[in-house]
């Protein structure tokens, strides 16, 4: 019976290492993504490369290309922004395809970041948010996500 034993165990730490394997490819396409993403000046042609063509933000309210929505805010943040950066706190496999990102965004609002004025002195500010994304063929296919919007814009307006 011990045979079956060890053969049993070897066979589950294979399929568990094989899944780590496979999700930690994930997470090291998530990483390649940010550093692209908080490079600057920003490449939006390298940004928008790391989204399949079918990709789907489902927390985002998008007509059109989902993929070529979120390239754009990535756009609008570096922008509006250009000291700003992820500070990636943590980048977690989930499964197979999956990597969780628990980030802290930081920068100053010195061009008008999504349209709030910049004002002097520029207002730095400091979020959190929560991303879930799903990788294929080092593609991203879809994200999920949570941000501190409204701590966002009461540190750029002033307003709560």
């Amino acid at each position: 019976m011990k045979p079956l034993t060890t053969l049993l165990a070897s066979g589950a730490l294979m399929m568990t290492a094989a899944t780590a394997a496979l999700a930690n490819d994930a997470v090291q396409t998530i990483r390649e993504f940010y550093a692209v993403a908080d490079a600057r000046p920003m490449d939006a042609k390298a940004v928008r490369s790391y989204f399949a063509d079918a990709f789907i933000d489902h927390d985002g309210h998008h007509n059109g290309s989902h993929a070529d929505a979120v390239a754009g805010v990535y756009g609008a943040l570096a922008d509006g922004a250009p000291d700003s950066r992820h500070d990636l706190a943590m980048v977690l496999p989930s499964g197979e395809d999956k990597a969780i990102v628990y980030w802290r965004y930081k920068g100053t609002n010195t061009n008008n970041l999504f349209g709030m004025p910049s004002t002097d002195p520029a207002r730095a500010f400091d979020i959190a948010g929560i991303e879930i994304f799903t990788v294929q063929d080092g593609k991203i296919t879809e994200m999920r996500h949570v941000e501190e919007i409204a701590k966002l814009v009461e540190t750029l307006t002033g307003e709560q």
